[in-house]
């Protein structure tokens, strides 16, 4: 019975393993794609980079190598969305490049 839910662990894990594997990739193609990130939550972000910082410290401790992949996979799509945020979060101008912002001014005078 213990070698059975064992045995039944280790496949509940690989299979979180895979879904966190892939649980950022959405977002960070939509991201990417759209050019924008202006609704991401940086601290957000930065605390699941921590977290699995953490988790990464203890998996490479107690050798736990599927889970040491996902930690990683998630610092490194983490990572790359604060990029994005860096880089797209800003608002963008309108095809023109006039300003949303002059528009209104010069509307008003």
């Amino acid at each position: 019975m213990s070698e059975t839910i064992h045995y039944i662990a280790n496949i509940v894990s690989v299979i979180g393993t895979c879904f966190g594997l892939f649980s950022r990739i959405p977002q960070v193609y939509k991201t990417y794609k759209s050019k924008s990130a202006g609704d991401l939550s940086t601290q957000t972000m930065a605390i699941n980079i921590t977290a699995n910082s953490c988790f990464l410290f203890y998996t490479v401790v107690n050798e736990q190598y599927p889970i040491m992949l996902n930690c990683l996979t998630v610092i490194t799509l983490e990572g790359s969305l604060i990029y994005m945020k860096n880089k797209f979060g800003k608002m963008k101008k309108t095809a023109s490049q006039t300003s949303l912002v002059d528009m209104i001014d010069v509307e008003e005078s």
